[in-house]
């Protein structure tokens, strides 16, 4: 039971000592709720870290709120730098992508503007054309306010 306490709390869960115990008394077996809640207690204490909580932040995994006051406050300001750096590296990435798709965007809008039967058509693609344009300057300018945000952004948890 402590080990099983123990790998919950390591893990970040609430305490899961209804669900163990109604699994064991369909095997028969007695549950000992002090020593899931001991291991547990024990599990939290390596879970609740600043070290961890930027590293669950980093992943943009949310954070369970299981740590004791104690732990608490450090434990979040570390998570949160840890999940503003991911947000920042994930937002880089989808800009950089969005970026990476315009010329193949553009070049279809070319072709559907040469290819327009009418007026009412070519000057649709064209005013898609400028929507896109613009788009693509927006990002561009996105992109280097997010680069300037992942040099500055706090690689670190503070000690």
């Amino acid at each position: 039971w402590y080990s099983i306490g123990l790998r919950d709390g390591q893990n970040g869960y609430e305490s899961r000592a209804a669900d163990h115990a109604e699994s064991c008394r369909k095997q028969k077996v007695k549950p000992d709720l002090n020593l899931y809640n001991s291991g547990r207690s024990e599990g939290l204490r390596s879970y609740c870290t600043a070290s961890n909580g930027y590293q669950i932040g980093l992943r943009g995994t949310p954070a369970a709120n299981v740590c004791p006051a104690a732990s608490q406050a450090a434990f979040q300001s570390a998570y949160q730098r840890g999940f503003q750096r991911f947000t920042i590296q994930r937002d880089l990435e989808q800009t950089e992508w969005r970026i990476s798709q315009y010329p193949s965007q553009r070049d279809k809008l070319q072709d559907k503007i040469k290819a327009a039967g009418n007026d009412k058509d070519r000057r649709r693609y064209q005013r898609e054309l400028e929507n896109l344009n613009q788009q693509n300057k927006d990002d561009r300018r996105l992109r280097d306010v997010l680069r300037v945000q992942a040099i500055t952004a706090p690689l670190l948890y503070p000690q």
